[in-house]
């Protein structure tokens, strides 16, 4: 039942409660389980009946269908449902009798109306509100299917999305190269125009390199194209849960048709029968054969069907009502279990979609991290070399003499050189990005703790722009710690975990002092750019990062590695 709420919650607050199933369930409802009572009419003049006061009901249902799709507020269409739930069951008894005596038929007495509405109100919830949690859970496959099928459309399609990122941004960094080559440079305000130009291309592989690629076309949740889904296991109900649910819905019948005694016995028989046929099939032999396990609940099933319509005959139900039960509590047993089995094949597609999303985003981020390390290294060349040399020229030289102007020329070309090569040449990163530095400097002010995996270590050693990516993020911890901190000390943790996206390395520094509510990183610093998040751990604060990490550096051991501020490594297990 915890299961199924969910679905069912979805169902009546989903703005599509009422589908053409709704109708069908209306009429097989009717002209069977809720047909009129009396025992002088035949089966033909029960079925006339329960037809014509089903084509009734369905009118009310037809207008609550316009109802709930013209409503945005769930309360208000659970509110339309429930009441005409509420409605259809209290209208449905005098209607049908008001149709028998349009045809000279006989009619159930009057003392019999309560349990009649009692009957119509169990059996109506029951039916409608299974029948539009079924068709819902099965809508919602087809759309995350959908939905799956254009995320590995477009997942397929990452290597393209980053060869196109990687020549959009050679294109960007060659023609800065150009600008340092060709601008011209023959007076001061030459140079002074020169300063302004290097800044926008240096803002525009700025702006390349904190937008990765997206997909071209967004996700359409009514998209057509879906995935063909391998049919799932049986999942039987919860042992005990049909037999409940056929007790309850044959209550009010049962209270005016049979004696309290025989009332009693029939639970029993329907308990024990409903419970025998679901423990039947859950035999431990049967637990890896589902087949063979669907079998045997099919025949338990319609076996204690057979059962609770002989005890009914036994006690004095008519034999037109008692056979009943050999179709109605197979058909309950079924639905249940085609509930369950839909809701768990609706979490398994929801689940490979996430594990699609995340993949997809890790491919993009993999294949364009080295890219969007070179145009950093790009925008620092323009930004602190190119522009500042351009900045420092024209205010040390007002007047630039030629032989001034051609000692920035050649500087600038010396520039350009490395540009181009930004792509193709990666930084030499031994030092610079290694945690060690970092660690020794702040150890010199405060002390500072690292216990790093092995993997961890791996990770940085063989992917220096992922390196970079986590210094930054270190870095600022460890100044929010000195700045923010109660105690001036912090933790800094590195670990490599898999996930159903691939692995991720988890960088978190730790800082004693929580921050004050509402506390954030700086809108537009790198460590916000990079995903970091500030949080609360009991009385501490933590800034906290997740990367994705290339497979083959994950691969290393899970020995942790200790490195303290002083930068020694200590090995545990």
């Amino acid at each position: 039942m915890i299961t199924l709420w969910p679905a069912v919650r979805r169902a009546v607050t989903g703005g599509h409660f009422v589908t053409a199933w709704t109708f069908a369930a209306v009429f097989v409802v009717s002209v069977t389980l809720l047909a009129p009572l009396p025992i002088g009419l035949s089966v033909l003049q029960r079925a006339l009946v329960g037809a014509a006061g089903a084509a009734g009901i369905s009118v009310v249902w037809a207008g609550v269908a316009l109802i709930e799709r013209a409503a945005s507020d769930p309360r208000v269409r659970a509110a339309v449902i429930v009441s005409a739930l509420v409605l259809t069951a209290a209208a449905r008894p005098p209607l049908q009798d008001a149709l028998s005596r349009l045809g000279g038929l006989p009619v159930p007495p009057p003392t019999d109306a309560p349990l009649r509405i009692l009957t119509n109100l169990v059996v109506w919830t029951i039916a409608l509100i299974g029948t539009a949690t079924l068709v819902d859970a099965a809508r919602s496959i087809r759309e995350t299917n959908a939905l799956l099928a254009q995320v590995l459309a477009q997942w397929e399609g990452s290597a393209a999305r980053v060869r196109e990122y990687a020549a959009a941004a050679r294109a960007d960094i060659l023609a800065a190269a150009d600008l340092l080559t060709t601008a011209r440079c023959e007076t001061t305000a030459d140079v002074r125009a020169l300063a302004v130009d290097v800044r926008a291309h240096a803002h525009r592989l700025d702006e390349r390199a904190a937008a990765p690629p997206a997909p071209d076309d967004p996700l359409d949740a009514q998209a057509p194209r879906a995935l063909r889904r391998r049919a799932s296991p049986l999942r039987l109900p919860p042992p005990g849960l049909a037999a409940g649910v056929y007790a309850l819905a044959v209550l009010p019948y049962a209270l005016r048709s049979v004696a309290p005694i025989d009332l009693v016995v029939g639970f029993c028989v329907a308990l024990l029968a409903g419970g025998a046929a679901d423990l039947a099939a859950r035999l431990p032999s049967l637990r890896r054969r589902p087949r063979a396990r669907g079998a045997v609940f099919v025949a338990t099933t319609l076996l204690a069907g057979l059962t609770l319509a002989a005890v009914a005959v036994g006690q004095g139900v008519p034999l037109a009502a008692a056979s009943l039960a050999v179709l109605a509590y197979p058909a309950l047993a079924f639905a249940l279990a085609a509930g369950r089995s839909t809701a768990h094949a609706l979490r398994v597609e929801r689940r490979r979609l996430s594990g699609a999303v995340a993949a997809r985003g890790r491919a993009d981020d993999l294949g364009t991290r080295r890219v969007r390390a070179a145009l950093r290294r790009a925008v620092g060349l323009l930004h602190t070399d190119a522009q500042g040399a351009a900045v420092q020229f024209a205010l040390r030289h007002p007047d630039a003499a030629p032989a001034d102007v051609a000692v920035l020329a050649a500087d600038l070309h010396m520039l350009s050189e490395q540009l181009r090569t930004a792509l193709d040449r990666p930084a030499a990163t031994a030092a610079a990005d290694s945690l060690g530095p970092v660690l020794q400097t702040w150890g010199a002010a405060m002390p500072v703790s690292a216990d790093v995996s092995d993997a961890a270590s791996a990770a940085l050693r063989t992917d220096p722009a992922l390196a970079r990516d986590v210094i930054d993020v270190v870095s600022e911890g460890l100044l929010n710690a000195a700045k923010h901190a109660r105690e001036r000390t912090a933790r800094v943790e590195l670990r490599v975990a898999a996930t159903a996206g691939g692995p991720r390395l988890r960088a978190r520094i730790v800082s004693p002092g929580a921050p004050t509510p509402h506390a954030r990183l700086r809108p537009g610093s790198n460590a916000e750019r990079l995903g970091a998040r500030l949080t609360v751990e009991g009385a501490d604060a933590v800034l906290e990062a997740v990367f994705a990490v290339d497979d083959a550096a994950a691969a290393a051991g899970s020995v942790v590695c200790t490195e303290h501020s002083d930068g020694t490594p200590e090995r545990r297990a």
